[in-house]
C-alpha cells in the first residue's frame, strides 16, 4: 500500500498550516473528506484537483458505517497512489476507522475545529460528538464540549441529554457554521440558525451544587466529601464503620418493603439512602487511609467479570440454575476452596437465622445435597415439631424443624423469609379484626384465660 496522510485543514482556509499546505501540493491524490471546508477552494485556486466524499453524507445516514466506508474508500485509493486525505480536524470518525483497520498513515493534526471555544475552558472539560449522545457520560463538574452538532434534530437530542446533568438556563457558547460564536441558555440550543457538521457547542460546568437540579455519582461524592471535610456536618464527621451498621441494615429493610408494597416512588428513593450507606462508608474509609469508593467499585466490577464466565469466558450456561452453578464454582476458584463445607461456613453468623438458613440449604443443594420431595421433606419437618413438643431440648428441635422449613420453602421456590414476614401480617390484620369484635361485644382484650383457646382458633392463620 502507498503512504497515506492525514491531514488536517480546519474550518477556513486561514487555518491551513505550513505542512498541511505542503502535504496537499506535493502531488499526492487528495481526497477531501467534504468539499464543504475552506480548502476547497484554495485548492481549486492552486489548480489542484481533488475528489470529495460527499456522496458518502448523501447516502448513507448511519454514522459509523459512513466513517467505515470512508475509510475503505482512502484504503482503496492507496492501493494505486499516495494519498492525502484532508479532514476539518483529525478526530474525525473516518480517521479513527482508518486506525482500527490498522492502517499506517502520517498525521499532520492542524486546528481544532473548536476554535476559539477553547479559550473559555476552565478545568477538566468532556470532549463529545453530537452522534453519540445517547451514550454521553457527563458530570457536571465538567465543562462538556460538544462537536458536529449538524442539524437541529440532532441538536435537539444532545439538548436533552445534556439537560439530564446540567441545570436547562445554564449558558452556552455555540461556534456556528459560519464561524460566529452565539450565546444561548441550554434549553435553546435547538433553536439557534445555521446547524452542520462544524457546529460545536461548549456547555460550562456548574459547580456550585446549590444550583443543580439533577445529581450524578460524581456529585454524590462530592457532597458526602463535603460532610465529612473539615467544617462539615459534626454529626458525619463522628459516624464510624460501627456506628452505621444498624443504618445500612434499616434503610435495606426500608427498599425491601418498598418492593413489597410495589410503591417505585418510594423505591428509587430508598435505593438513593442505600447508596447513600455505600458512599457513607467509603468515605471513612477513606479519611482514614484504608479505600475508596474506586476499590469498592474495581471489586464489584472484578468480581461480576470473573464470576460471569459463560458471557466473559468461555463457559456456556443455558438457564438460571446452570449460571447459579457456573457462579459457585468459580467463586470456590476464586478464593481457593476445596470443598464444599468451606462454602457453608462462610455463610455470614450475622444474617437473620432465617435467611441463614436459606442460604445454607440452597449451597448444600448446589453441592448436590439436599432431598427434592417436597412431601418427604414435610415429614421431616413435621417429626421434629413432634419432637419438640414433647422434648426438653426443644429449641434444637424447633431449630431443625426451622431448617426443614427452608428446605421445603426452597423446593416450592419460596423465600422463607417473605413468606413469614406475609404470614405475620395477615396475623397482624386477623387479630386487629378480633379485637375490634370483642370490643363491639363489650369484652376488651386482655381476655379471660378460661378463653384464650377459643380466641386462638380465631386469629390462627
Amino acid at each position: 500500500m502507498n503512504r497515506i496522510t492525514v491531514v488536517g485543514v480546519g474550518l477556513e482556509v486561514g487555518q491551513l498550516t505550513f505542512a498541511a499546505a505542503e502535504a496537499l501540493t506535493g502531488g499526492a491524490r487528495v481526497i477531501l473528506h467534504t468539499a464543504h471546508i475552506g480548502c476547497a477552494q484554495w485548492l481549486t485556486d492552486k489548480g489542484v484537483s481533488y475528489e470529495t466524499l460527499d456522496e458518502l453524507y448523501e447516502r448513507i445516514e448511519d454514522f459509523d458505517e459512513h466513517a467505515r466506508k470512508a475509510a475503505e474508500h482512502v484504503m482503496e485509493a492507496a492501493q494505486r497512489s499516495n494519498v492525502v486525505y484532508a479532514v476539518y480536524d483529525v478526530r474525525d470518525r473516518s480517521v479513527c476507522a482508518l486506525n482500527a483497520l490498522g492502517v499506517r498513515m502520517e498525521v499532520i493534526a492542524g486546528p481544532s475545529v473548536e476554535g476559539a471555544l477553547l479559550a473559555h475552558l476552565d478545568g477538566a472539560t468532556r470532549m463529545l460528538e453530537a452522534s453519540d449522545w445517547e451514550s454521553f457520560r457527563l458530570s457536571a463538574m465538567d465543562n462538556a464540549l460538544v462537536r458536529e452538532l449538524n442539524s437541529r434534530e440532532l441538536a435537539s437530542e444532545v439538548k436533552l441529554k445534556l439537560m439530564e446533568c446540567y441545570p436547562d438556563e445554564t449558558r452556552c457558547l455555540v461556534l456556528m457554521g459560519d464561524g460566529s460564536v452565539a450565546r444561548a441558555p441550554l434549553y435553546d440550543l435547538d433553536r439557534l440558525k445555521g446547524y452542520d457538521h462544524r457546529c460545536c457547542a461548549l456547555i460550562p460546568a456548574q459547580r456550585d451544587l446549590m444550583q443543580l437540579e439533577r445529581f450524578g455519582f460524581d456529585e454524590l461524592v462530592q457532597i458526602m466529601r463535603i460532610l465529612q471535610g473539615p467544617g462539615g456536618c459534626p454529626w458525619d464527621r463522628e459516624q464510624t464503620h460501627e456506628s452505621l451498621r444498624t443504618c445500612m441494615l434499616e434503610e435495606t429493610y426500608e427498599a425491601i418493603d418498598a418492593i413489597n408494597q410495589g410503591d417505585m416512588d418510594h423505591l428509587y428513593d430508598e435505593l438513593g439512602d442505600i447508596l447513600m450507606q455505600v458512599v457513607m462508608q467509603a468515605e471513612i474509609a477513606r479519611r482514614h487511609g484504608e479505600f475508596d469508593i474506586s476499590d469498592s467499585i474495581t471489586a464489584i466490577c472484578d468480581k461480576m467479570i470473573q464470576r460471569h464466565t459463560h458471557i466473559f469466558g468461555v463457559d456456556s450456561a443455558g438457564n438460571a440454575d446452570e449460571v447459579l452453578d457456573l457462579w459457585t464454582r468459580n467463586k470456590m476458584k476464586e478464593r481457593g476452596q476445596k470443598t464444599y463445607a468451606e462454602v457453608l461456613r462462610e455463610v455470614g453468623h450475622s444474617l437473620p437465622a432465617l435467611l441463614r438458613g436459606r442460604k445454607l440449604i440452597d449451597k448444600a443443594a448446589r453441592a448436590g445435597v439436599m432431598q427434592a420431595d417436597a412431601q418427604a421433606i414435610s415429614r421431616d419437618a413435621a417429626e421434629r415439631i413432634e419432637l419438640a413438643a414433647g422434648s426438653d431440648d426443644a429449641e434444637r428441635a424447633l431449630g431443625e424443624a426451622l431448617l426443614m422449613l427452608c428446605a421445603l420453602a426452597r423446593v416450592k421456590k419460596v423465600d422463607p423469609e417473605i413468606a413469614l414476614n406475609e404470614a405475620a401480617d395477615r396475623f397482624v390484620e386477623r387479630f386487629a379484626e378480633l379485637e375490634e369484635a370483642l370490643r363491639e361485644q363489650g369484652t376488651p382484650l386482655p381476655a379471660p384465660e378460661a378463653r384464650a383457646e377459643e380466641y386462638w382458633d380465631r386469629v390462627k392463620l
